[in-house]
């Protein structure tokens, strides 16, 4: 009997527009009266999300930060948050100087987020708070970055896509699956009762994890060999089409 949903949000279950479906809202709301309950993995920060977790009345931890943090919207804290260390800020430093001039820069410092010189200036400082970093540009220049990273870097910084534009430099050993771990671990659920849907790289250790798992028809080819199940619908009907299967699932 699966016990939890677990959702990336951009892509997954709300489109560009990051309007909440009516469609969405009542599958969740069928979910729970099935007993499973429902939570978000996202790469994003508390205050940019707080409204969405508000309106889908979440009140067990989401996952943040593509896995750096876990918090609980109920109690108001943080159960698990982890810093990038000053080797690997340093290190992160290092290439992101050498592109630059072409790309754009974010930091996330406690539940902030500081962009372009600011951001490279706060690098620099070394700052002990960063969460994360990400860059944004053209695919074929994050493409390249990311080489770069896995070629000099290996072992010692996580970079991963979350969009083709944006590449995310993470504390090593960070990834939504590690902290879907460690939430299963808090809330006593086996990974077999999980239900997992992602649209990104950046989703592809969760949905391994998961006992049941979807991704998208126009998702990398990468993720849907991992998934159990590939939608051909729109992130606004993803989860009313899973809830159909979900209670065909008997």
């Amino acid at each position: 009997m699966y016990k939890l949903l677990i959702a990336d949000f951009d892509g997954s279950i709300v489109d560009h527009t990051e309007t909440l479906s009516y469609q969405n809202i009542i599958a969740i709301q069928k979910l729970r009266e099935k007993g499973i309950d429902f939570t978000i993995a996202t790469g994003r920060r508390w205050s940019s999300i707080e409204s969405k977790i508000r309106m889908l009345n979440i009140n067990i931890p989401v996952i943040l930060y593509n896995g750096s943090g876990i918090y609980h919207p109920v109690e108001k804290r943080f159960l698990f948050i982890k810093y990038l260390s000053d080797r690997e800020v340093k290190d992160s430093l290092q290439f992101i100087k050498i592109y630059y001039e072409k790309i754009k820069i974010g930091v996330y410092y406690e539940d902030m987020l500081i962009e372009d010189e600011n951001a490279l200036l706060m690098l620099e400082r070394g700052n002990k708070k960063i969460i994360k970093v990400f860059l944004e540009g053209k695919e074929e220049d994050l493409k390249i970055i990311k080489s770069h990273i896995d070629k000099n870097y290996k072992n010692k910084i996580n970079a991963v896509f979350s969009a083709p534009y944006y590449l995310e430099i993470l504390p090593y050993g960070v990834s939504k699956g590690n902290a879907l771990n460690i939430l299963l671990n808090m809330l006593n659920i086996s990974s077999k009762q999980v239900i997992a849907i992602g649209d990104f790289y950046n989703d592809e250790d969760m949905l391994k994890l998961a006992g049941l798992s979807f991704t998208f028809v126009n998702s990398p080819e990468k993720l849907k060999k991992v998934a159990n199940f590939i939608l051909d619908c729109d992130p606004n009907d993803s989860l009313h089409r899973i809830a159909k299967e979900i209670i065909n699932l008997k």
